[in-house]
């Protein structure tokens, strides 16, 4: 890696360049890093430009978790078909752990969907609006992912990093 000042080679992971004392660049090393090598999915989702979509799919993801263990709750005090909810439950926590872990466009798809659905039937079950919190999730989620795939696509066919995924 050379400084982007005064072009002096640098040592792997130094801080600063030995000759005119300039600070080493996150960015710059990352881009440089990206120009000798292809990043890997994984290597890329951890840029810093692309905080908002891991924080914001994880965010998703504990919305599931705690819409499952609501939904347990409520089927071990109150719910006369407990085996149902249990269910619900179940598909809301692995929902959540394919968005959190596998960073998937189609889990957010099949979560909007189910929470539509789920809304719906509870909804005409009880006559007031219920679990419109797991749409919610699912179109949080969709937004997301579908940013960071757009990135990440991005990234495959031009092999240069955008700039919204190195901005902090």
């Amino acid at each position: 890696m050379k400084c982007g000042t005064c072009g002096t080679e640098l040592a792997e992971g130094a801080l600063l360049c030995p000759q005119c004392g300039r600070a080493v660049d996150t960015v710059e090393v990352i881009r440089q890093q990206a120009a000798t090598r292809p990043l890997s999915k994984k290597e890329f989702y951890e840029l810093s430009g692309m905080k908002a979509c891991r924080s914001n799919i994880k965010s998703c993801a504990i919305i599931l978790y705690f819409c499952a263990a609501i939904t347990t709750l409520a089927a071990v005090f109150w719910d006369m078909v407990p085996l149902l909810s249990i269910v619900d439950a179940v598909l809301l926590v692995l929902l959540g752990v394919w968005l959190q872990f596998g960073k998937s466009r189609v889990a957010a798809i099949l979560i909007t969907v189910y929470g539509i659905y789920n809304m719906v039937v509870s909804s005409l079950g009880t006559g007031s609006l219920r679990g419109w919190w797991i749409p919610l999730a699912g179109i949080w989620a969709i937004t997301y992912t579908f940013k960071f795939y757009k990135l990440w696509n991005k990234y495959q066919k031009s092999g240069e990093l955008p700039r919204e995924a190195i901005s902090e």
